[in-house]
């Protein structure tokens, strides 16, 4: 009986030692930043006891206490910690901070197809700098490769979609719209477009029913975003028609990249039926900058500068037409010649509030800022001759002179929010502009045929074409826009939807119009094969007019005067689209059959 009661005593002392030796260790793991890091893991290898922390980075362990208890904090991606606790007692809090860890991974080649279920394509640009390029703008001769796109010249980045003029496109860089000289008329005067081919990282572009959150443009959008360097890079390239270099660089919070751009064309305006010395000379530098101090804050920063002379000289011009049995040669012999400048600056800022990894607000602000002159004095005689007799069939000359002068700014806000659920991606913008645009321009010419100035009256004389104008506008411009696009499945989850739908309004205050746009696209992969898409979209355009559009044309004792028309009204564009893609395998190359059906109902054209 002694014995027994001996042996319980002996059991209930050693239970309470080992209650009394138990402590709790409680605390958070945040990282450098002092954000809470989730699942990292707590634990005590000798003790054979572990935990996670929570969402919010708290975690709390029951131990043994003894003369030294080393506890572990690990996470993937983050360095290791210990921490040693001496004799620990009662309830015992820590505060641990873990550092990212940098490692090398083994390579891996990830290969993928993203499948165009809306209007916007997206293209690749793996080959824009191998790609050979007359114009340096290898994005726009990318897009003019694509379906339903056309140019009228080999030396312009401008393009014509589906019948309409260069002037219909919309493009954006990093969501910020941009604009492209205002007095180019042809594409010898062009220099390079503000697109940096070695900066680009997406391309989307849409020939029609695109979405609300494009602008107001008839026919296109093009949708560029500027890479953010992950390391060190850089290219360099040259050619008989320029070079371009490219460097960027990033560490965990910064990144830069630096692209600038020289092009000449002078060899290939050599080739012309002009003769003469062309000097084109067009340098372009540009920079982007991003900064992340915390997963939640993004600043970027694009800037831009554009510097184009195009000089020219005339020598003469030889010219051979008509049928094999009767051909006759057009000369003419110049004397003068033209100086051309396009200068233009450009800038954004933009601030992006990251509220969670699928809900995000940004602040943009933009400023575009250019200088255009177009000045020539150019003197022309010129024969026609019958080129088997040498007879001469007429003799003329004549002079063209221009004093074309030209500024313009365009400053801009805007508030951009997005948010992506499970199956809605919703997005919505508030755009507010400021337009100044400053105008003087002179240009006329005289031409003299057989002794006469033409047009010939007998009485007076008179220059066969006069213009003259001096303009300002300014105005200032809402833009705001809804959208949702909302992705679904049939009842069997086989078929699969997406519906995109928004609507758009913008306000000028120039001529006080309203205009409102309702747009909305369906893409549909069939059950019954799902390298298939069907697409339909339709929407109202409209293309609110700028300066261009705005000018008007009358004419008084045979001079020509152009004036900003106050009363002019937004061009509209109805869309009607119904499309199919087909996507397959031809020799173990991957292969794309797109089909497209299009119908524009056009108002209100400004020819």
């Amino acid at each position: 009986m002694n014995r027994r009661l001996l042996l319980l005593i002996i059991l209930i002392g050693s239970a309470l030692c080992s209650v009394a030796q138990s402590f709790t260790l409680r605390g958070r793991v945040t990282d450098s930043e002092g954000n809470p890091v989730e699942f990292a893991s707590v634990s005590c290898a000798a003790q054979g006891r572990a935990t996670v922390t929570s969402l919010q980075g708290q975690f709390q362990l029951t131990l043994q206490s003894a003369d030294s208890v080393v506890v572990k904090f690990s996470m993937l991606g983050y360095r290791a910690k210990t921490r040693v606790l001496r004799r620990p007692k009662g309830t015992q809090t820590l505060q641990v901070s873990l550092y990212e860890e940098a490692s090398t991974l083994a390579g891996a080649t990830v290969t993928g197809q993203k499948i165009q279920s809306g209007q916007t394509q997206e293209l690749s640009t793996k080959q824009l700098r191998s790609l050979p390029s007359t114009t340096g703008n290898a994005v726009e001769e990318l897009i003019q490769s694509q379906a339903g796109v056309s140019t009228h010249s080999e030396l312009s980045s401008q393009y014509n979609v589906r019948g309409g003029s260069f002037d219909e496109n919309s493009v954006y860089i990093n969501s910020v719209e941009v604009y492209r000289p205002f007095l180019v008329r042809s594409g010898q005067q062009e220099g390079l477009s503000i697109i940096n081919p070695d900066m680009v990282e997406r391309i989307g572009f849409s020939s029609g029913g695109f979405e609300a959150k494009y602008g107001d443009k008839m026919s296109s959008a093009l949708d560029i975003t500027y890479r953010r360097p992950k390391r060190f890079e850089a290219t360099v390239a040259a050619s008989l028609l320029g070079a371009s270099a490219y460097v960027g660089f990033s560490n965990k919070k910064f990144a830069w990249a630096n692209g600038v751009r020289y092009k000449t064309t002078k060899y290939l305006l050599g080739s012309l039926d002009t003769k003469g010395e062309y000097k084109p000379d067009f340098l372009d530098y540009q920079t982007y900058l991003s900064y992340k101090p915390n997963k939640r804050w993004t600043v970027d920063f694009i800037g831009n500068i554009s510097d184009n002379h195009y000089n020219f000289e005339p020598e003469d011009r030889e010219t051979k037409f008509g049928t094999q049995d009767n051909v006759r040669a057009f000369r003419v012999y110049f004397d003068g010649q033209e100086k051309d400048l396009f200068r233009t600056f450009f800038g954004t800022v933009g601030i992006t509030r990251h509220f969670t990894d699928s809900t995000s607000l940004s602040i943009l602000g933009s400023s575009f800022s250019t200088r255009e002159q177009e000045c020539y004095d150019i003197q022309g005689q010129y024969w026609l001759t019958q080129t088997e007799t040498s007879e001469n069939l007429g003799v003329g000359t004549y002079f063209e002179h221009a004093r074309n002068y030209l500024k313009a700014h365009v400053e801009s806000v805007k508030l951009l929010f997005k948010h992506t659920a499970k199956r809605h991606d919703v997005e919505a913008g508030l755009t507010w502009k400021q337009e100044h645009v400053e105008e003087n321009s002179r240009e006329y010419e005289m031409r003299d045929s057989a002794g006469y100035s033409v047009p010939h009256t007998g009485k007076d004389l008179y220059l066969i074409y006069s213009l003259r104008a001096r303009n300002e506008l300014n105005a200032n411009r809402l833009e705001t826009y809804l959208q949702d696009t909302w992705r679904f499945r049939s009842a069997g989850e086989h078929t699969l939807f997406t519906l995109n739908y928004g609507l758009r309004f913008s306000h000028w205050n120039y001529n006080h119009e309203s205009i409102l746009s309702p747009r909305v696209s369906l893409g549909i992969i069939p059950s019954f094969n799902h390298n298939v898409t069907l697409r339909f979209a339709t929407g109202l355009y409209y293309q609110s007019p700028f300066f261009k559009e705005l000018r008007d044309t009358s004419t008084v004792d045979h001079a020509t005067y152009a004036t900003l028309n106050r009363k002019i009204k937004s061009q509209r564009s109805i869309h009607f689209i119904a499309g199919m893609d087909y996507r397959f395998r031809m020799n173990n190359r991957p292969f794309k059959f797109t089909a497209e059906l299009y119908y524009k109902l056009l108002g209100n054209l400004v020819p």
